[in-house]
């Protein structure tokens, strides 16, 4: 322990002794240590870090497997696990013999009023045991009593998060007790959850409201309440703890011959369904985004651990230099009796106070950067949603590869300062000789990795880059500028049909008559908003033929949605206000779904009907393809219904306006308001927004990859200029030697540039063959460009060789100034 202390202060005082090359070498481990902390931080916060619930790992999500019907909308092949219905849920928590207790969880919106206007507030439909199966204790009240959630529309009772506690109402003790008006209906506030738990989603609002399940017919509108209790409805998840000595897949299996069950005594709504477990913590940021979410989280840890590769050759390279320079110093050190154990200890244990310095600095850049990067959120995530703090996973980390960094960069310059030859040292003191490019070659090495290194990292951002402006280009299919909408959900009210029509009559008029607005539409989608989807079979088949069904997503639409969006008409006619209940019920699809299901053939006055519905729906217009869920995807068959025949409460405005859409939002919301003053309008977003939302994941791995792969060019570079500077100057004599015999300075300036592009063109090859193994893996998470960009290859390879040669260029040209008289007398 003596030595150790011993070899910590004398490292202390060899660092102070060079406070240029500390700094430098500290700034350079920082930069590493702090991007990568960056965005392990984040990382941490979206998959490690565990949500607030006992004995997570015990934690399974349920989910349907469906092999009969087919999926029609975007990335449907991933797709495959589709929650439960509430009744096969019902039958799942009944009859499993693996679990200690399951819960079912129904992400639900709510009208909270009685403030100074409504608001909408996210909400949850819960089992009674909810909170008891994911081990949790209230911070003030109560939670659900087991039979709270038995009495259809008679359990007004609510649970409500710790941040809505806070940020809503105060943290006041007194409002447990209290009521809250939900839906236009008053529920009593028994308590509160306890603080950071915010359900079983990582990517939700800490802002959440949990209401018993009987309590959906009070709180679900539209179709979702309509077939609530249908078997065939996949509206619900299911948690379950497992009980123990129960693993996953013996859980699954069990639970499978229920399903057989279920199939055989419902195989109308269950034919071809089974079940499949996710573990919690996987499910948590959705159990089919999972795998995308950790690949873009690899892929993002991948590059800044590159950058950080290259900061430690680079420091690596600076070592083996001082080490050349403290090479009489070992020599003597040995000559005295240090072992060589002894030496490499003093060498490893100045780089790890470098790497711990470089690793404290990383943390505040990463405090810094975290911040930064969290400002940059999508809109629809808020400021609490989710926790960046940087917690003990983060602290371990950051120590982690500040120590690791320590070793890599100080191995190779420890061992080589540790095998010190006296007699060379002095040999090379007394005369001042000269080092040839051989002598050089583990730093050459070094140089090559580098290069190799910051390949990889620029193919990576160059890629992103590329794929980004393509996405940007995507025409969309719809009017993409001036276009605002806003949405409002009439069934919180518990409006009637009748009455619900008259309302979007009148706010269509309403927003028509706005000035600036062009036209304006009811719609029950967003833009890239998706959809509820059915499944669907040609007029001919249904479930009893052995024809596998498409789920299609449905957006229910008035008169003028069109025209508003501006989506043409490919064929047929649009609908009008005749299209009423009572008349032929009509529908307009897009191409895509014309294709499906009619290839090669004209769709117009083909019919078609829903599973468990019989009503033959007539085709009367083809529209163009626009994206639907996410810029990018593969059009999905889609079908367009009309309002006034399929009434939605919950329900979109969409408003042309003849300019900016900003200046005429206000007028729209205040006509909408005064038709119902308790209604909440939300969401109110210009279609810039939105589609920039929708773009929001890949610039933001475009601009990071582009600022991490930039690092690593600089570095790169760096490391280049280093070793040629480094060499040119123990060259000095050869090369006055060499224009002493008649070299001519372009020979000199040849010979230096030349060792550097040969050390370029080592590291672009290596590069490359990394680069071409690694990125197959990122073709899902690129639009419209492969992995294997030709142009992206070969712009990585002239910006490098372009830097390469200014790196080569600075050392060449003070190599061709030797004046030969001075070089033979150097040293």
């Amino acid at each position: 322990m003596e030595n150790f202390w011993q070899d910590v202060r004398h490292g202390a005082r060899v660092l102070r002794k060079s406070p240029s090359f500390s700094l430098v070498a500290v700034l350079s481990l920082a930069l590493g240590i702090g991007a990568n902390t960056t965005i392990f931080t984040v990382v941490n916060a979206i998959l490690l870090h565990p949500l607030p619930v006992k004995e997570i790992s015990q934690l399974v999500e349920l989910d349907t497997i469906d092999t009969k019907t087919q999926l029609g909308f975007a990335n449907a092949t991933n797709a495959t696990k589709l929650g439960l219905s509430f009744s096969n849920f019902q039958d799942y928590q009944k009859h499993n013999e693996v679990f200690t207790g399951a819960t079912c969880i129904i992400p639900i919106p709510l009208t909270w009023s009685g403030g100074v206007e409504p608001r909408q507030v996210t909400g949850q439909l819960v089992s009674a045991n909810y909170f008891d199966v994911l081990g949790l204790q209230p911070a003030a009240g109560r939670f659900f009593l087991p039979d709270e959630d038995t009495k259809l529309s008679g359990n007004n009772v609510a649970v409500i998060s710790y941040s809505f506690w806070a940020n809503r109402l105060g943290s006041d003790p007194s409002r447990i007790g209290k009521t809250l008006t939900l839906n236009a209906m008053p529920y009593m506030v028994i308590g509160v959850a306890r603080k950071g738990f915010k359900g079983t989603f990582t990517f939700g609002s800490a802002e959440q409201i949990w209401i018993p399940t009987s309590m959906y017919p009070q709180i679900v509108t539209g179709l979702a309440k309509d077939f609530f209790n249908d078997r065939r409805f996949l509206n619900a998840l299911a948690v379950g703890r497992l009980k123990q000595g129960i693993g996953l897949s013996q859980a699954e299996a069990s639970l499978k011959t229920i399903a057989s069950r279920l199939e055989k005594e419902f195989p109308k709504d269950n034919a071809g369904r089974s079940i499949a477990l996710t573990p919690l913590t996987e499910a948590a940021v959705g159990a089919n985004l999972h795998d995308q979410i950790a690949l873009a989280g690899t892929m993002m840890m991948t590059v800044v651990g590159l950058v950080l590769l290259i900061a430690c050759a680079n420091l690596a390279n600076l070592l083996l230099a001082r080490a050349a320079r403290r090479e009489r110093e070992m020599g003597l050190r040995a000559a005295l009796g240090a072992s060589r154990p002894r030496l490499i200890r003093q060498m490893l244990t100045e780089c790890t106070l470098l790497s711990l310095l470089g690793g404290a600095a990383g943390l505040a850049i990463a405090y810094a950067g975290r911040t930064l990067l969290w400002s940059f959120r999508p809109p629809f995530i808020e400021q609490n949603d989710i926790d960046l703090s940087l917690d003990s996973n983060v602290l371990i980390f950051t120590l982690g590869i500040s120590l690791l960094t320590g070793v890599l960069f100080g191995v190779a310059p420890a061992i080589k300062a540790s095998v010190p030859d006296l007699a060379e040292t002095l040999k090379l003191g007394g005369r001042g000789g000269s080092i040839g490019w051989g002598r050089n070659s583990l730093r050459s090495l070094l140089v090559v990795s580098e290069i190799a290194l910051s390949v990889v990292a620029l193919v990576g951002a160059g890629l992103f880059i590329r794929s980004m402006r393509d996405a940007q280009k995507m025409d969309p299919g719809f009017e993409s500028k001036n276009l605002f909408m806003l949405a409002f959900d009439l069934g919180a009210l518990h409006y009637d049909e009748g009455r619900g029509q008259q309302f979007l009559r009148s706010a269509v008029e309403r927003a028509n008559a706005t000035p600036g607005v062009k036209a304006a539409a009811i719609a029950s989608n967003f833009p890239l908003g998706g959809g509820f989807a059915r499944t669907v079979f040609p007029e001919g088949e249904d479930e009893s033929t052995g024809y596998r069904g498409t789920l299609t997503q449905l957006d229910e639409i008035s008169p003028g949605y069109f025209d508003a969006l501006r989506i043409p008409l490919v064929r047929g006619r649009l609908f009008t206000d005749a299209d009423r209940q009572g008349t032929t019920s009509i529908a307009i699809i897009n191409e895509a779904m014309a294709k499906k299901f009619w290839p090669n053939q004209d769709a117009i006055g083909k019919r078609f009907h829903f599973f468990g519905d019989t009503t033959l729906r007539e085709v009367v217009g083809i529209a163009r393809n626009s994206v639907v869920n996410a810029i990018g995807e593969v059009p999905p068959p889609l079908v367009y219904l009309p309002l006034t025949q399929d009434y939605a409460p919950a329900a979109t405005l969409q408003v042309q306006t003849a300019g900016k859409p900003e200046s005429v939002i206000a007028g729209v919301r205040g006509q909408i308001q005064s038709l119902e003053p308790n209604l909440a309008i939300t969401n109110v977003q210009t279609i810039g927004e939105i589609i920039d939302q929708g773009l929001w994941a890949p610039e933001m791995g475009a601009a990071l990859l582009a600022l991490f792969g930039g690092l690593a060019l600089v570095l790169a570079a760096v490391g280049v200029y280093g070793v040629l500077a480094y060499s040119v100057t123990q060259q000095t004599r050869e090369i006055g030697i060499r224009m002493a015999m008649g070299a001519e300075r372009s020979d000199v300036l040849g010979l230096v540039v030349g060792q550097g592009l040969k050390l370029t063109g080592a590291g672009l090859v290596a590069g490359i063959l990394v680069a071409l193994a690694l990125t197959r893996k990122l073709s899902s998470l690129l639009f419209g460009v492969s992995a294997y960009d030709p142009l992206t290859y070969a712009s990585v390879i002239l910006v490098l060789v372009f830097v390469a040669l200014l790196a080569c260029y600075i050392p060449a040209q003070r190599a061709t100034r030797v004046d030969p008289l001075v070089a033979l007398r150097y040293e």
